[in-house]
């Protein structure tokens, strides 16, 4: 299997405990980096600055194969954890790469191609419709979709205009309990996935501080996560969406969500991507 994902190589400045760390990642880092190291083949199609690009060398290293975009600049973002609360976290874009284009994606070979923007309108939705007609299976997640740069760069989740209309063209969806109450409304996860599965998407995928719920229209399984730290919470639901789609093409739903759920788990017990 071969899988492709399509979003920002991302500067972290992540600040926990009032301590700040500056780490080179991006949720296509962990994704592309878990699903190399459960076996699989991993492309990430990305942007960043070519001043920048020596930083991710390590990527390579795994396995990944990474087709790099020029850009004026790089993503960076910083990210404030003011509790203990893996959800509670505050969010600033500090800078940004180029958003992708049609031509960008014409590169594009995998069986499954997943879309991991960091902002809304690093990959316009617009884009899906062609993505959609070049991908055997099409994943997505909401956080690109949803999370709004304001002038001052704060952070913000906004409803996704049109979402029916986005929404079906993905197999697989991945929400967090945020990004889900924000699109339907709900705080229960198991109601959530279930609004969300109705919006169009074949699968949802959901995470939230206690584990993953996923629903496809006829099966809901949730799976708990065991102890994590706040150092191990970046990537938390990039690694869980790669596991996931790792293991649905190995075996059933109820099975797909125990195996992320404990892929994920392991991996946040430290910082950086999943070490297999």
């Amino acid at each position: 299997m071969r899988v492709a994902f399509v979003g920002h190589l991302c500067i972290d400045r992540n600040v926990i405990r009032g301590e700040t760390e500056t780490f080179y990642g991006g949720g296509v880092v962990h994704g592309a980096v878990t699903m190399t190291r459960l076996g699989a083949q991993a492309t990430v199609l990305t942007k960043c600055a070519e001043a920048d690009r020596g930083n991710w060398d390590s990527l390579g290293n795994t396995g990944v194969e990474v087709l790099f975009l020029p850009s004026r600049e790089s993503t960076s973002i910083r990210n404030v954890y003011p509790s203990d609360n893996p959800d509670d976290r505050q969010s600033s874009l500090i800078s940004h790469a180029d958003p992708f284009s049609a031509p960008d994606i014409e590169r594009l070979d995998a069986d499954v191609v997943h879309v991991n923007p960091l902002w809304y309108g690093e990959f316009p939705p617009e884009l899906l419709p062609l993505l959609r007609s070049r991908a055997a299976c099409l994943a997505g997640d909401a956080q690109g979709f949803l999370r709004h740069a304001g002038e001052d760069g704060r952070m913000e989740y906004r409803d996704l205009a049109a979402k029916a209309g986005v929404l079906t063209l993905f197999d697989v969806f991945k929400v967090d309990s945020k990004e889900a109450l924000i699109l339907t409304g709900h705080e229960d996860v198991r109601l959530a996935a279930r609004a969300v599965r109705e919006l169009g998407p074949r699968t949802v995928l959901l995470t939230h501080r206690g584990g993953v719920c996923v629903y496809d229209g006829g099966e809901l399984h949730e799976s708990p996560f065991t102890s994590f730290t706040l150092e191990g919470r970046t990537g938390r639901g990039d690694t869980c969406t790669a596991a996931f789609l790792f293991a649905l093409r190995r075996m059933g739903l109820r099975e797909a969500a125990a195996f992320a759920a404990e892929v994920t788990s392991r991996k946040m017990q430290y910082r950086g991507p999943y070490r297999g």
